[in-house]
C-alpha cells in the first residue's frame, strides 16, 4: 500500500480488514434471543448481570426487546437449544 499524507487512509484500510461481516437482522435477533433465553432458563432475568448485559446487547445490535421476544416466540425450540449449549443445524436460524 502506498503511503498517504497523514496516514489516515492506511489506518482506515487496516481497520476495514479486521472488521467482521455486518450481521443481518435475523442474526442479531438470534444472538440477543439466545442471551436472553440463557438467563431466562436459569431464572436470572431479574439478576444484576442480566440488567447490565442484556440492554448493552440490544444497544450494540441496534434492536429492541419487543423484536427479540417476537423472535423467541417464532423460534423457541432453536433458541432454547442454543441457550442450553446445543448448536442448531445450518439454516435453522
Amino acid at each position: 500500500m502506498a503511503p498517504t499524507r497523514g496516514g489516515s487512509s492506511g489506518r482506515l484500510e487496516k481497520e476495514k480488514r479486521f472488521m467482521g461481516k455486518a450481521k443481518g437482522l435475523k442474526d442479531k435477533l438470534y444472538g440477543a434471543a439466545v442471551v436472553k433465553m440463557s438467563f431466562r432458563l436459569r431464572g436470572d432475568e431479574e439478576s444484576t448481570a442480566f440488567r447490565v448485559v442484556y440492554p448493552g446487547v440490544l444497544r450494540d445490535l441496534e434492536i429492541d426487546d419487543a423484536a427479540v421476544e417476537k423472535y423467541i416466540e417464532e423460534n423457541r425450540e432453536a433458541v432454547e437449544r442454543a441457550a442450553r449449549g446445543s448448536t442448531p443445524p445450518p439454516g435453522v436460524r
